[in-house]
């Protein structure tokens, strides 16, 4: 007798996932999420960090001195979490990519206290949606209006990339290897970050990119693929205008390196 093979869903099909649920995407990192310790629906949400691991010192791109003049976030009232949030583990440790085509990026926070001085062991999430706005763990794109006001939106589907979590290493730097972000309908082009030290979140933001590297981006296959939306530049944004941090842009040979400052209240 032929084996029954199951047969793969197109929603699992697009997630590149097969029939017994392993990936066979490149990459592609099946959730093993950190748990929820807030409410589902609560717009700042809450994780559980046992286990995050750390950012290593030895491999990081990101010098103390690349954070003179960068960006900064934080000591002022957060902005709102965003709907695609999840407590992602930290599956490929610096690397989230999770095979998502575009221009390689470096992305570097520095978690400070309210004395500038460096926060090490601090939990930093990063995530972001894809070159095509799509964020992981949601079968919806931004783009289709589908999107809940004022909480965040239940993952469903299981596949993740451009998500993670990192501790700070001594230097309160958490680095991490992604691609830079598209963007979708009314968003200008940004990552979104949140700190927790322990299990309190003591930070949750967004970051912009500079306008001239969004042009030049975006002149990019696979970023200037025909889309039905236009994007959103930093100064037409209503989520950002007078309230955004915006990250500094370093070229470090082929690297390039993103770098941002998180100021926390300890």
């Amino acid at each position: 007798m032929t084996p029954h093979v199951p047969q793969l869903s197109r929603r699992a099909a697009l997630m590149g996932l097969s029939a017994t649920g392993f990936s066979l995407l490149t990459g592609s990192a099946i959730a093993a999420d950190r748990p929820l310790l807030s409410p589902p629906t609560t717009p700042r949400s809450v994780c559980g960090n046992s286990g995050v691991l750390a950012s290593s010192i030895a491999d990081r791109v990101a010098t103390v001195a690349d954070f003179k003049g960068a960006g900064a976030a934080g000591l002022t009232p957060s902005s709102v979490e965003g709907p695609y949030f999840i407590c992602a583990d930290a599956l490929g440790g610096k690397d989230i990519t999770g095979g998502r085509p575009g221009r390689p990026l470096t992305a570097a926070l520095r978690v400070l206290n309210r004395s500038g001085a460096p926060v090490p062991g601090a939990i930093v999430d990063l995530w972001g949606c894809d070159a095509r706005g799509f964020y992981s763990g949601h079968d919806v794109h931004p783009d289709s209006g589908a999107i809940p006001r004022g909480g965040r939106r239940i993952p469903d589907l299981a596949g993740r990339f451009l998500r993670g979590a990192l501790m700070t290493d001594a230097d309160g730097i958490a680095e991490f290897d992604l691609i830079y972000p598209g963007y979708y309908a009314g968003r200008a082009i940004h990552l979104h970050f949140k700190v927790h030290v322990g299990n309190k979140a003591f930070l949750t933001s967004q970051a912009l990119f500079p306008e001239e590297w969004n042009e030049r981006i975006m002149a990019m296959a696979p970023y200037n693929e025909p889309r039905s939306s236009t994007r959103t530049t930093n100064g037409s944004d209503p989520s950002f205008i007078g309230n955004a941090g915006e990250f500094r842009i370093v070229e470090r040979g082929p690297v390039l390196l993103a770098l941002m400052n998180l100021g926390i209240d300890v």
